[in-house]
């Protein structure tokens, strides 16, 4: 198994389903919920705390629609003027906008806190002017927010929101259940642990492991399904093990 074979199948693979699994440019979202993440710093940050138990898109949703309930995104005034049980109460009016509403809303609660004591209110100050490895270590500190959000982030900044990030080598791949199915199939890794993950996406892409994350997510989502996995179709079948059963616990 070649490397570049891999990577060549996958990029091959982004040209044909184009922007269709891109959070951002494809039809997950409504334009104004798209426009709303990628024009506020802040509500990117609330989106990728979101990003957990639920679908992306009704994870990337969510800042829009609670700034609706809110009447307002402003982080000052959710700190000072909220509290965690509010923010969590709006979250669970039907229809609800996410499936763990009360800890939701003391992880969105918790950030605006942060942003406001720590960021001068403005999650851009995150990423701005620093390296992969110092956003991961900053988003980490937020409630909410895994090695594998903080590893999508650095992504989704460098790729959609046109953040500079010069040491690409440093952002790991996402850590996420479409991705680790495919890799325990595949015969990419051994055991399903985020180490063994990371460590095979920097053998297979060392000098940007955290470019897979997008085209095996939608490979994962599409193609390599939980069950019923459409095999005749995957680009990387020629690459695979096929080990089905070493995944029947990974479902999204």
């Amino acid at each position: 198994m070649e490397n570049k074979d891999i990577l060549n199948a996958l990029q091959n693979y982004e040209m044909t389903f184009g922007t269709a699994g891109n959070i951002f440019s494809g039809g997950l979202l409504e334009d104004a919920e798209r426009d709303f993440v990628m024009r506020d710093s802040n509500a990117f940050l609330f989106g990728l705390i979101a990003d957990q138990s639920v679908k992306a898109e009704t994870a990337w949703s969510l800042p829009y629609k609670l700034a609706q309930r809110l009447g307002h995104f402003s982080m000052q005034k959710i700190a000072k003027e909220s509290s965690s049980e509010e923010i969590g109460t709006l979250l669970r009016i039907k229809p609800a906008l996410h499936r763990y509403p009360g800890n939701m809303g003391r992880y969105l609660w918790s950030a605006a806190e942060r942003l406001t004591s720590e960021y001068d209110g403005c999650a851009e100050n995150i990423w701005g002017n620093v390296t992969a490895m110092e956003i991961v270590e900053r988003l980490e500190a937020f409630s909410g927010i895994s090695h594998k959000k903080a590893s999508l982030a650095c992504l989704l900044l460098w790729r959609d929101l046109g953040v500079e990030i010069s040491d690409k080598e440093n952002i790991d791949i996402a850590y996420d259940v479409h991705i680790r199915r495919i890799f325990l199939r595949a015969g990419f890794c051994e055991k399903d642990t985020l180490k063994d993950v990371t460590e095979a996406a920097r053998r297979l892409n060392p000098k940007f492991p955290g470019y897979l994350t997008s085209p095996f997510w939608a490979l994962g989502r599409n193609i390599c399904r939980p069950t019923e996995p459409l095999c005749g179709q995957c680009p990387i079948r020629p690459f695979c093990a096929r080990r089905l059963d070493k995944t029947e616990n990974l479902r999204a």
